[in-house]
């Protein structure tokens, strides 16, 4: 998902690994598998970590799901607009913070 906004940059070399450079090199099952994959400019192990886009996720389920529910459902604990709010700054927080790592 984070590779269709943003193109992640390998930790060794600082250039921008693709997804179709990925696919002509054939790494683009592990990238997608989370497993270590070789850069395709230096050659060096990375990876996307495990828990990559777990913010993103949780960002979208609150500004997505979330929200709109507590609107529905009329609930006074927690204003719909902050909820929004909260998942927004999740999913900006989440994108600033993808990156691959070395392995």
């Amino acid at each position: 998902m984070i590779s269709l906004v943003k193109t992640l940059r390998c930790p060794y070399c600082d250039v921008p690994v693709s997804k179709e450079l990925l696919k002509t090199q054939g790494s683009l099952k592990a990238y997608l598998n989370r497993k270590e994959f070789p850069c395709p400019h230096c050659t060096k192990a990375i990876k996307l970590p495990e828990n990559a886009e777990s913010l993103v996720s949780i960002g979208l389920f609150t500004a997505v799901i979330l929200a709109p529910l507590l609107h529905v459902w009329r609930f006074e604990g927690l204003n719909p607009l902050y909820a929004f709010g909260i998942g927004c700054a999740l999913i900006v927080l989440g994108m600033s913070k993808q990156k691959l790592i070395k392995s």
